[in-house]
């Protein structure tokens, strides 16, 4: 059972069935996942839920826990009747906690009272990613072969954030093993875009960004390789961050491509994002490609706005096959963007259309899963433990050569410098998060694969981007932004990303399928 680079003291043990303190989601098999137990006692003997609308964001919801409008029980109580509601709709979650966060919620309400606070995270609501190893609670990985997989220590993340407070709502739906980006499943079955639930909320971080769009939760962990952050985030209105490789540790975190995967946060607002980020960053020696990077408050410069930043339109990229409700979107934001002060340039990257064209890259992908996970699927007598899509990425690796992979190893270094050429005549660049709005569920694998153009270059040369919402398509579907940066300018990203949101109303727009509950 690989990690990225987990220590001795965090490799998992299959046991026999999960605890039974944990609400257990899906265990019928395919199809759509249902809750096995209703969420017994969240109106809560003795704790009586007061009336009002749920907090809009991190911040809103941390200043009601310190002006004690409500507790952090009141808070996880609501959000877990929400799920309740809505889990047999969306299919966002494999597992809920409901008993374990509860408890957590009450000992962050016990140390709030005793004079303990730590910091803008505490008692927060949120999600993980179910790649993200938690300890004493199931993590599947998305797979029938992982389902009663239990680690016995969290993830670094997982660990983190903790520390920062946050109550775990429990463990989310994803595309099986990530490999793909559609948020299909053939086991727990397909999570559903809120948006639309025909469609697509976009993978493999499905469940994260459903649960966040349909208001079910503050924030959540999501990982990406070739875009599974960016790609919820766009088809489901929210905000979403993919760090610089390796500033954020993936010890005790299921790997899907070690040269590619990050791991970052989905959330509704960008401060939400940033916030969410602060957490998770910082140097892991028990991660290999952990990198040390500046010790930074993401949120410090939110408002400094974008006044004299240079901003690149990439000629014959970023509008390239593109539709056009995408196209119109992207570049009416570009005009907002110049309004707001910043210069919008023309900049050109002939690379993107040479080694770093999305399907070679995808190729170096297939071939570190077939390394990841080949040997274990084909030691396994039942290859029906496995899903279509993870069985046809790992054949598809299979016919990868090692000649082909190692040269590209070799070039990495000097594409990634050639790439970070352009950062010396812009600050960030623009594209497109996806040339699509969200497509059905049983659209093909070409429609998603279209997908990856503006994913995949971004995750090779290794700099962070960002999806914030800047429209709808005709039928009111969410269109999403890309905004590329140089390696660890996060905070200027999240500085133009709040700068576009503020000037606009979408990221406040709610889907049809939303939360109905209230505290």
């Amino acid at each position: 059972m690989k990690t990225h680079e987990t220590p001795p003291s965090t490799t998992c043990a299959t046991l026999p069935s999960p605890s039974r303190r944990i609400v257990l989601v899906g265990l019928a098999g395919a199809g759509a996942a249902v809750l096995t137990s209703p969420l017994a006692g969240c109106a809560g003997p003795g704790v009586a839920a007061r009336s009002g609308a749920l907090p809009d964001s991190i911040a809103e919801a941390a200043r009601g826990l310190r002006a004690r409008q409500f507790s952090c029980e009141e808070l996880t109580r609501s959000y877990l009747r929400g799920i309740d509601e809505l889990q047999p709709t969306l299919n966002a979650f494999i597992t809920v906690t409901a008993e374990q966060a509860l408890d957590q919620a009450r000992r962050l309400d016990a140390e709030l009272r005793a004079g303990k606070d730590r910091g803008l995270l505490h008692g927060i609501p949120i999600v993980h990613k179910d790649l993200y190893d938690t300890r004493g609670v199931r993590t599947t990985v998305g797979s029938e072969f992982f389902k009663d997989r239990i680690p016995n220590a969290d993830a670094t993340v997982v660990a983190r954030m903790a520390q920062a407070g946050v109550v775990s709502l429990g463990k989310t739906n994803m595309n099986e093993f990530a490999a793909g980006i559609s948020g299909t499943n053939a086991f727990f079955g397909d999570a559903h875009n809120p948006w639309d639930l025909t469609r697509s909320p976009g993978g493999s971080s499905s469940g994260t960004g459903a649960a966040i769009a349909a208001g079910l939760c503050l924030g959540g962990t999501a990982s990406d390789t070739g875009g599974s952050i960016r790609v919820p985030a766009s088809w489901g209105n929210i905000t979403g961050i993919r760090p610089t490789f390796g500033r954020v540790s993936l010890s005790g975190v299921y790997p899907r491509a070690y040269s590619l995967d990050v791991a970052g946060p989905l959330g509704r607002s960008v401060a939400d994002v940033a916030a969410l980020l602060q957490a998770m960053v910082g140097y892991d020696p028990s991660y290999k490609n952990s990198v040390k990077s500046p010790d930074e408050d993401f949120s410090k410069d939110l408002g400094a706005g974008v006044r004299g930043l240079r901003i690149g339109i990439i000629e014959n990229y970023t509008y390239r096959d593109v539709d056009a409700d995408v196209a119109r979107a992207v570049e009416e934001a570009s005009r907002t963007l110049a309004r707001l002060g910043a210069t919008v340039v023309p900049v050109r990257i002939p690379m993107l259309a040479g080694p770093l064209e999305y399907s070679s890259l995808f190729n170096i992908l297939l071939y570190e899963f077939n390394q990841v996970l080949g040997a274990e699927y084909r030691a396994t007598a039942n290859k029906k433990l496995f899903g279509p899509i993870v069985q046809g990425n790992i054949s598809r690796g299979e016919k990868v050569s090692r000649e082909f992979y190692d040269n590209a190893l070799a070039e990495r270094a000097q594409q990634k410098a050639q790439f970070r050429e352009v950062f010396k005549q812009v600050d960030a660049l623009l594209t497109p998060t996806l040339p699509t709005v969200a497509p059905v569920l049983s659209a093909s694998g070409d429609t998603y694969d279209r997908g990856r153009q503006f994913m995949l270059p971004f995750s090779w040369v290794g700099v962070p981007s960002i999806s914030v919402p800047c429209g709808f398509d005709g039928n009111g579907l969410p269109i999403g932004m890309q905004i590329i940066g140089d390696e660890m300018r996060e905070s200027l990203l999240l500085r133009i990303a709040a700068a576009y949101e503020g000037a606009t109303a979408f990221q406040r727009r709610r889907p049809p399928v939303h939360m109905t509950v209230a505290l």
